[in-house]
């Protein structure tokens, strides 16, 4: 970014960051800047109520409800599909319109009908198809925001910054994975699952309030880029054989790996008995890990070996998962999830870098719609998850799934030179210019 952005984006006290940054970035990284330090409050704010909407929508269905696995599937399917439809379309809305307001009408509106679905279960009014359709909505407002999450980055901070943006933004997810899980737990067996959903809408709500005070200033970008359509950042990662294999790796990961997720609310009550409690403990283990993992990147995500720690972490994950598929005693679930959560951390925050890094910023809404669809396919491998579950049990299914993130691991390093050879860091984003 030029020193204009950077003066943009440090506020008042640009100048004197300046003078004391070393050539490596600010001292304190993205915390350096205002924008960001007010960004990355508001994701607290939001991410706190999305942990208590994951383990309370899982409970309702698969306890409350009283449906089987196969359930579990068809909903997280029912909130992944439009979320995963509309991620593309989404893209290039973050790439033409103010990413702020994008942002601030996706999660007021989510805030909403998340406060309606809390009442409906408060009131005993709730059944399965009124979560069902509360989901889909829910995942094409979540469709809308993903991209201009990601977009909004290089307006907060200098590119020099983005890793530790990136890695801070993940704290985020992982230290509500610690926290979430463990309260809604809690919170489902002494006072019901209704007060998740309004924990939901309030952490939304607040995001939505904090969201509003960012005063932004659109980046320069390119104008041709700008006249491609909506699957121009399609054209481009496929054009691209590192974008190919970083994004190729989160899509497969995604559907075959993370599916354990969709299944923990079994491995909790059928095969642990641990109760909501120990479910909660159990996505808590993986938070956990996960944020040490990111303290880790930090430190290894922009070195030269990037791209093999990334293969590896990936290739390990797969075998954490499926080493817990196999556990029968709750110390050693949690470790293995540990485990899973700390390699996870690590591969996502530097498969996330490097687009940031790399992709054109006229182009960012787009390809980060793509990589942001990838998330939710993990809720897509829910549903054959479930049904695979009914035939060879849920150990089976997740053994299975996870140790094919291994292979497909090993395969990436054989053949994608481009990935093992990921580079270190870049001064700023690549312009359409110069991809040629």
């Amino acid at each position: 970014m030029s020193g204009t952005g950077s003066e943009r984006a440090s506020g008042d006290d640009g100048d004197t960051d300046r003078d004391t940054e070393a050539e490596d970035g600010p001292r304190w990284g993205a915390f350096s800047y205002p924008n960001y330090r007010l960004y990355w409050v508001s994701m607290v704010a939001r991410v706190f109520g999305l942990q208590f909407r994951f383990i309370g929508q899982a409970w309702l269905v698969f306890v409350e409800l009283d449906r089987s696995p196969l359930w579990l599937g068809i909903v997280g399917l029912a909130s992944a599909l439009p979320t995963i439809l509309l991620s593309v379309p989404a893209g290039i809305i973050a790439d033409r319109f103010d990413t702020r307001r994008v942002l601030v009408f996706s999660q007021s509106l989510t805030a909403l009908l998340t406060f309606g679905m809390a009442t409906l279960i408060v009131t005993g009014l709730v059944n399965i198809w009124l979560v069902i359709g509360w989901a889909i909505i829910v995942g094409a407002l979540a469709a809308l925001a993903n991209p201009a999450q990601a977009a909004i980055l290089p307006r907060l901070i200098e590119m020099r910054a983005m890793a530790s943006a990136v890695a801070f933004t993940s704290s985020v997810w992982n230290t509500m994975r610690i926290i979430g899980p463990a309260g809604a737990g809690v919170l489902i067996a002494v006072i019901g699952t209704g007060q998740a959903f309004f924990v939901t809408a309030g952490g939304f709500t607040i995001s939505a309030v904090l969201l509003a005070t960012l005063t932004l200033t659109p980046l320069e970008r390119d104008s041709e880029a700008d006249d491609g359509g909506m699957f121009e950042g399609v054209r481009y990662i496929f054009t691209n054989r590192l974008f190919l294999a970083t994004i190729g790796l989160s899509f497969f990961t995604s559907v075959f790996g993370s599916s354990y997720q969709t299944l923990l609310p079994v491995f909790a009550e059928d095969i642990l008995d641990v109760g909501s409690t120990g479910f909660g403990m159990l996505e808590a283990a993986a938070g956990i890990g996960g944020f040490l993992g990111t303290l880790a990147i930090i430190k290894v995500g922009a070195g030269r070996h990037a791209g093999t720690i990334m293969l590896g972490a990936a290739a390990l994950f797969g075998l954490f998962v499926a080493s817990f598929a196999g556990s029968r005693t709750m110390a050693l679930s949690l470790a293995l999830l540990f485990a899973g959560g700390f390699t996870s951390s690590m591969y996502l925050n530097i498969g996330m870098t490097t687009l940031q890094l790399l992709v054109p910023n006229e182009l960012r809404g787009r390809v980060m719609g793509v990589w942001s669809m990838t998330w939710f396919l993990a809720t897509v491998g829910g549903l054959p998850a479930g049904l695979a579950t009914e035939v060879i049990g849920a150990p089976w299914t997740v053994a299975l799934g996870s140790l094919s993130v291994t292979a497909f691991a090993v395969l990436l390093f054989v053949l994608s030179g481009e990935l093992r050879r990921l580079p270190p860091a870049v001064p700023q984003p690549a312009t359409a210019a110069q991809r040629g």
